[in-house]
């Protein structure tokens, strides 16, 4: 099966079925969500997460010998901060361990910030306490009593709100981020007819909205969302290319070549879809079938050994880690894979274990 032919496949295969999320999915996602700031989504996957691994640690084991710095409570602490639960991020900051890998923070400033807000909140409306004069009026005969005076009401000092500080640091990448997005945008109109892609449009949209954001920047989580926003930018600039042109009628040899593989399409398609479902102990076997029959085919031998890494995974089995190794090695031996494999297709952790196995 041609390379093309597969990866079409696989492309239509992908938007039919979803792999089971794992709670260091869950996590990622979280990350991903707290630098653009999207505070409701940290909520909600650090709480999906903590679910699946209540235990934080500087070296959490996910995939095989994959580890990170697993610190779920200390963002999930920061979005209640910023959606003002400011008990519920006092409950998280007591808990967690320390700071993750992005630093929103430390743990002290967050937690004085959560504390005296949640104070500032609980604290009732002060109200002056009406006493009447304890000195007894003087009787004088025959003049009338005179009336006692009412306490001066002193109201109470309105208070000052804390201004969060801004990290200069910080401010800094945010105004670096923009300018490496505006640079993208003008190498992305030096390209022939990239400019009337989707890409483009977006990236320049996105531009502006960080742009402004960094100009109403008040605390570090607006520079974080600003600069989340401008790399996203970047993203986009760099994929605006020329819209596709319309597919011509497919040539004798291209119907010639899908008639010739039309036998292994159903079973590379069962493969993959045990694979994405996360049934690998089904999907294995499918795949390792399939290398017999088409033994030249690099992603064939690539979701092999994905399939076999989250056996290993999931078993801490060593012989399905020197399987999947070798299946990683036949694949890069078929083909040059720039940039490692897919993300679209394959998690954080698979890609990180082909990547460090020797081509």
């Amino acid at each position: 099966m041609t390379p093309v032919r597969t990866l079409a496949l696989l492309t239509l295969l992908f938007l039919a079925v979803t792999a089971q999320a794992s709670w260091y999915d869950d996590y990622d996602a979280g990350i991903a969500a707290a630098r653009a700031g999207n505070w409701s989504t940290v909520v909600t996957r650090m709480s999906a997460a903590i679910k699946g691994n209540p235990k934080e640690e500087n070296k959490a084991r996910t995939y095989g010998a994959i580890f990170i710095n697993y610190k779920p409570y200390y963002y999930r602490g920061v979005a209640h901060l910023n959606l003002g639960n400011y008990e519920q991020a006092v409950t998280d900051f007591e808990r967690t361990q320390g700071r993750g890998e992005l630093d929103l923070g430390s743990i002290e400033t967050l937690m004085g910030r959560a504390k005296s807000r949640l104070e500032a909140a609980q604290a009732p409306a002060q109200q002056p306490e009406q006493r009447p004069d304890p000195t007894p009026p003087v009787q004088v005969p025959q003049q009338p009593r005179p009336t006692p005076q009412q306490p001066v009401v002193t109201p109470a000092p309105a208070q000052t709100p804390v201004t969060p500080a801004i990290d200069a640091a910080l401010r800094q990448r945010a105004t670096q981020a923009l300018a490496n997005a505006r640079q993208r945008i003008n190498a992305a109109q030096q390209r022939r007819g990239a400019t009337s892609s989707a890409q483009y449009q977006q990236a320049t949209t996105a531009w502006a909205s960080a742009n402004a954001r960094n100009a109403n920047a008040r605390s570090n989580d607006d520079l974080n969302a600003v600069i989340a926003e401008a790399e996203n930018a970047s993203l986009l600039a760099d994929s605006a290319v020329a819209p596709s042109a319309p597919q011509l009628p497919a040539t004798r040899p291209q119907a010639a070549t899908s008639a010739v593989l039309a036998d292994y399409e159903s079973d590379l398609r069962d493969a993959l879809t045990a694979y994405f479902a996360g049934d690998f102990d089904e999907s294995t076997p499918k795949f390792e079938s399939l290398s017999r029959k088409l033994p030249n085919n690099a992603w064939v031998w690539a979701f092999l050994g994905a399939s076999q890494y989250s056996q290993f995974a999931f078993e801490a089995d060593e012989d399905y880690r020197r399987a999947a190794l070798q299946s990683f090695q036949k694949a890069k031996s078929l083909r040059s894979w720039k940039g490692g494999l897919p993300p679209k297709y394959f998690s954080r952790r698979i890609r990180r274990a082909f990547d460090n196995t020797a081509g």
